[in-house]
């Protein structure tokens, strides 16, 4: 997508709205929770860059206004991260990139999203991330927050073969600091561009298509839209799930069958995971 940006709209102008940007309310949308869509990708539009007027880069966002959430736990877990893999490579996205984190005195609304350039970076995070937590004070996700966040999943996933519970344990970079603040960090990775042919002008070769196999490349599911591969017995498919709520919802060498629309991609055959009603993943026993 050199020339194309795909994009979901977080934030909307509203004179309700609760957060405020350049003297404008705004609120923060939750089109899958509200609208209840069919296919998460009526939730996104395909955008042209030339038409896009300003860019905020999230690393270059943490250096200019880290300071913002300076004395708090969240600064405490920025410099952390930077010790870990450097100020370039550490970077912050969602509210914070405008401010919308904080509340009218100054304080943090809630908590402040990270992401981590590289998918090199993966495993040295796995490795540091007990010691992050154990020093600052955070926890991994509790039961009770996964059973939180798997009743809000249900209204949004229909089809009940998806395994919903395991896939939010698989969560592995989830910091939380009580039931109600939890935060979870993100990986991208600047060399993977994606064809505008994964959203737009798509080759359909079969419509909800049941495959079976073993997990490959599961680092590639930190990034979005989540990416692995599913080695079959007699062949291997790239896999796109565009569900952003399923953060890391595979590892290596999971036994493995999903849903999906099979689609060709740059002249193979990949499978493309979007629809919440009639696409679904799920472990086997």
């Amino acid at each position: 997508m050199k020339n194309t940006f795909f994009g979901y709209n977080v934030y909307s102008r509203d004179v309700h709205g609760d957060r405020i940007y350049r003297g404008e309310r705004y609120r923060k949308r939750f089109i899958e929770d509200e609208q209840l869509p069919r296919d998460v990708l009526e939730t996104y539009e395909v955008l042209r860059r030339s038409d896009i007027v300003w860019r905020i880069d999230p690393i270059q966002a943490a250096q200019a206004h880290c300071s913002s959430f300076a004395k708090t736990i969240w600064f405490d877990l920025y410099q952390q991260l930077t010790a870990l893999f450097g100020a370039n490579a550490v970077g912050i996205f969602g509210s914070s990139m405008f401010h919308f984190h904080l509340l009218p005195n100054g304080q943090v609304r809630k908590d402040v999203d990270f992401v981590i350039e590289g998918l090199g970076n993966v495993e040295k995070l796995r490795r540091s991330l007990p010691g992050i937590r154990a020093r600052l004070g955070f926890q991994e996700i509790s039961e009770a927050r996964q059973v939180q966040q798997y009743q809000r999943y249900q209204r949004v996933f229909h089809n009940t073969r998806n395994t919903l519970q395991e896939i939010i344990k698989r969560r592995w970079t989830g910091l939380q600091l009580s039931e109600r603040i939890v935060s979870t960090l993100r990986f991208r990775e600047k060399s993977i561009i994606l064809p505008l042919e994964l959203v737009q002008n798509t080759t359909i070769v079969q419509r909800d298509v049941v495959i079976s196999g073993e997990v490959l490349d599961a680092e590639r599911s930190n990034l979005f839209p989540r990416m692995f591969t599913l080695s079959t017995e007699k062949h291997r498919y790239p896999v796109y799930v565009w569900w952003w709520k399923f953060s890391t919802p595979v590892r290596s060498h999971d036994r493995l069958t999903l849903c999906g629309d099979k689609i060709m991609l740059e002249g193979r055959e990949v499978i493309r995971v979007t629809n919440f009603h009639d696409h679904w993943l799920a472990f086997d026993a």
